[in-house]
This record gives structure tokens, sequence and C-alpha cells, in this order.
């Protein structure tokens, strides 16, 4: 790899937390997704993200988190900010200290996504530990045959809720089916489709005791045997 080649890697994987979160205009998201279509290390480091992102909004009733909280984080992001402009501010002696807002919204992005990002988790975390809530989400593995596809099972108790993103459209003669693993049992579930979409939301219960959530392809009306190894796999 160049060093002009490392160095641009660099510049767009900084930007991997604010495209999940939305935080780019349309000419950053566009460049962005442009190196990301050539770049297998950010799709894997996006999809190694996108279940967190994917699980902030719903994973938690939504609250404002404490004012200290809030003050804490954001004298990180701006602590790095400025350590990040210094370098820049001793190569161009003609201005000290200068950085212009683009560049120095460019350094800032990464700690404030990542402070976004934490703030979600801390008070999700607090929730959970007030209320007594059994809820978490964990990430689906799928097959590497599908990059773009991804997803996560939001467990609540003995319920759960299966979500997955860009996942082929099957046609007429197949659908998706879920399945529960008991030990060594593969216990048939529902089936479901997604259209030209790509998503699908499928309901579960009874997944207290389960040893893991998979998805298959089937024909149409389901199966009671897996005709195939797991496209998409979630254990438990």
């Amino acid at each position: 790899m160049s060093d002009h080649t490392r160095s641009d890697h660099t510049r767009y994987r900084d930007d991997i937390g604010a495209y999940l979160l939305g935080a780019l205009n349309d000419l950053e998201r566009q460049a962005f997704e442009r190196h990301l279509a050539g770049c297998g290390d950010c799709q894997e480091e996006l999809e190694r993200l996108r279940p967190a992102a994917d699980a902030l909004p719903g994973s938690v009733q939504q609250m404002e988190p404490p004012p200290r909280l809030k003050a804490s984080l954001m004298e990180v992001v701006e602590h790095e900010a400025d350590a990040a402009q210094q370098p820049a501010a001793r190569a161009g002696r003609r201005r000290p200290g200068f950085m212009s807002r683009a560049a120095r919204r460019r350094f800032m992005r990464p700690a404030l996504v990542g402070a976004v990002l934490l703030i979600g988790l801390v008070i999700g975390f607090a929730v959970a530990q007030l209320g007594g809530d059994e809820s978490r989400t964990v990430a689906a593995t799928v097959d590497r045959a599908m990059p773009e596809a991804g997803g996560s099972l939001r467990i609540d108790g003995d319920r759960a809720t299966l979500r997955l993103h860009d996942m082929p459209e099957l046609g007429g003669a197949r659908v998706y089916q879920v399945w529960l693993q008991h030990g060594d049992r593969m216990v048939p579930a529902r089936t479901f489709e997604v259209g030209r979409s790509g998503t699908g939301r499928v309901e579960l219960q009874d997944v207290g005791d389960a040893d893991g959530v998979y998805v298959t392809r089937e024909a149409r009306g389901g199966a009671q045997v897996p005709s195939e190894d797991p496209i998409v796999s979630v254990p438990l």
C-alpha cells in the first residue's frame, strides 16, 4: 500500500462512525461509499460497528444524558481536536494555530462519534440496571457471499426480534427460515421474506433457553430440517 493510499484509507476510516450515524453531508457520504466499495478493511470495520449503531435507537427508552456526562465527554472531544490541530499548526507557520472549520471538523469527528456512541451505551446500561431489564443485543454473522448484509438479534427475556438488512430477494419459490438451536437439535421457527428493500424483521418467542438463532433458505412453506448450512448465525 502506497503512502498516498494509506493516507486516503486512514481519512476514510475515520468517517465510518459518522457514516453509520448519518453525520456525513451528501458529498462526504458519496466519497466515503466510493472508497468503501473497494476497501475490505473499511467494510469489515463498518460491519463490526453496525450492530451497535443499529441497536442504539431502539435499545432503551430515549433519555437525556446527565449534563455532567455530556460535559466530560465533550471535554475529551475538544482535547483530542486540539491535540490533532497542533501538528497542523506547526506545519503551517505562516498562520500558526489556525485550522479551517472543515479540517477541524474532520479531526473532531471520530472523537465526537465515539462520544455519541458512548453516551448511548452508558445511558442504555443505566436504564437496564435501574429497571431490571434483561434485554441485550447480539450481532449476527452473515455468510461472506452476502458482504453487504448484516443484522442483530434483540433479546428481551424469552422473546427476541431478529433484524436483517441488505439481504438478497429470493423470489417466489424460496423463503428465509429461522431456526432455534437447542443442543444438537435445530427447531424450525418462522419463515419470512425481505422483498426489494432487503430488510427483514422477525419476532421470535421461547428463545430464553436457545443456544443460537440461525437462518437458512428453504422452499416456500418452510422445512422441518435445514437444507443448507446457516447463512445467518447468532450464537447465544
